[in-house]
């Protein structure tokens, strides 16, 4: 999710995707998870959440359950494991689980937060 489209409040500052990054390095988990789009991003709307949840999740669902991967775990004896990763702006990356049925997680995990060098 790129910072320049998030709807993170700045003020009075000239150069804001930096503004926004120091502003959201100190989210938590569920304030990104709330967090809006702002209204000229043709490609998401909602919440960050809501759209994960009415866009993303629908589509790892249908790759898990194709023919292809459901054959490929059956006749090699593999363990289906599912994964949203989602990067918020370069600051936060959250891993958001889906079990082999399609279904999932109630919360993603935060697992890495602030800049890298």
């Amino acid at each position: 999710m790129q910072i320049n489209f998030l709807d993170v409040p700045v003020v009075g500052n000239k150069t804001v995707n930096i503004a926004k990054a120091a502003i959201l390095c100190n989210y938590t988990l569920p304030e990104i998870l709330q967090l809006k789009f702002d209204w000229w991003d043709k490609y998401h709307e909602g919440t960050i959440k809501e759209w994960v949840v009415t866009n993303a999740v629908s589509q790892l669902r249908d790759y898990i359950k194709s023919a292809e991967v459901t054959q490929m775990v059956k006749e090699k004896g593999l363990e289906m494991r599912a994964h949203l990763v989602i990067i918020v702006g370069s600051r936060h990356i959250f891993l958001w689980n889906m079990d082999k049925e399609g279904n999932l997680a109630e919360e993603p995990c935060l697992v890495a937060t602030g800049a890298w060098k």
